[in-house]
């Protein structure tokens, strides 16, 4: 078994889901049945007890799991120390929808550096369709966009999910809740980038929204909400320290939410090298808890 099946068989156990493993390394599911079935005809015996309520490790498997995981670290180093003996040239490049761009992933990518320390890497913001073109023709390794991509071509998966608020300024005096048929009576900005609100605004509201208007900039949004100007529609990552600063002020609708689902896209049958799959992997890995 090689690295990339042990470091699979190594996800297997920790979703506790064969599927959700094989969507993960972006291979299917019958291919990863067939490594690890290879792997146990090797071994002499049953690693997973598998069932409708997915799979779980033999006595066998948690054997093998511990030593999978000493062998995995093992090689990491390795590897890791190799790369500290010559500079590396290698660079990465995402692309990313502005709210995910601004306020998630620079965290991220801090942490990224840290272990990666001779990589170049690139952040560049774009609207999710600018993204997948971008993708598509390999000019970047992976993106970030708003909800699934429909395309054939196209992996993507959730990887996280933010609330989408209604905001005001501290000194507006805007009611704290108001019901969905109320909105049209406030001025909005409205923010352009975010495909989720007009999705979940269209249809369920009777008559026109009351727009003054649209900007392409959270940022631009943000402070026009700051500034009184009127209320808008923002992620909840673009306006903690603003909330937390009592600069903003949510208004709460009832019965109604907003959210952002962000969803990570890479080019099915990738051309990636040792290194690149190395970074892209220790990012899915640690997403969640380095966004900022």
């Amino acid at each position: 078994m090689n690295m990339e099946a042990l470091k699979i068989f190594l996800d297997i156990a920790a979703l506790k889901s064969i599927s959700k493993a094989a969507q993960r390394s972006h291979i299917t599911q019958s291919a990863l049945s067939q490594q690890l079935k290879s792997w146990e005809t090797a071994l002499g015996t049953e690693l997973l007890h598998r069932s409708n309520k997915g799979a779980h490790l033999t006595e066998a498997g948690i054997i093998a799991e511990k030593y999978a995981a000493q062998i995995c670290k093992l090689y990491d180093d390795m590897v890791t120390e190799i790369r500290h003996l010559k500079p590396c040239r290698h660079s990465l490049s995402i692309y990313a929808i502005p709210e995910v761009c601004n306020y998630a992933l620079p965290c991220t990518l801090y942490e990224v550096k840290k272990h990666f320390p001779q990589c170049n890497i690139s952040l560049i913001e774009g609207s999710s369709a600018v993204i997948e073109e971008h993708i598509l023709l390999e000019d970047g390794d992976i993106g970030f966009i708003c909800g699934p991509s429909s395309r054939p071509e196209l992996n993507s998966y959730k990887v996280f999910s933010d609330k989408v608020m209604l905001v005001t300024s501290s000194s507006t005096l805007y009611p704290e809740e108001i019901s969905l048929s109320e909105l049209s009576r406030y001025p909005l900005i409205w923010p352009a980038q975010l495909g989720c609100v007009q999705k979940a605004i269209h249809g369920a509201v009777n008559g026109e929204l009351n727009i003054l208007y649209s900007l392409d900039s959270i940022e631009a949004v943000k402070l026009a909400a700051v500034k009184g100007h009127g209320a808008a529609f923002l992620p909840y990552m673009s306006i903690k320290k603003e909330l937390y600063g009592k600069q903003l002020k949510v208004i709460h609708i009832r019965d109604f939410q907003i959210y952002n689902d962000v969803y990570m896209i890479k080019k099915q049958n990738q051309r990636c090298d040792h290194e690149t799959k190395q970074l892209l992997r220790y990012i899915e890995k640690t997403l969640i808890d380095t966004l900022c």
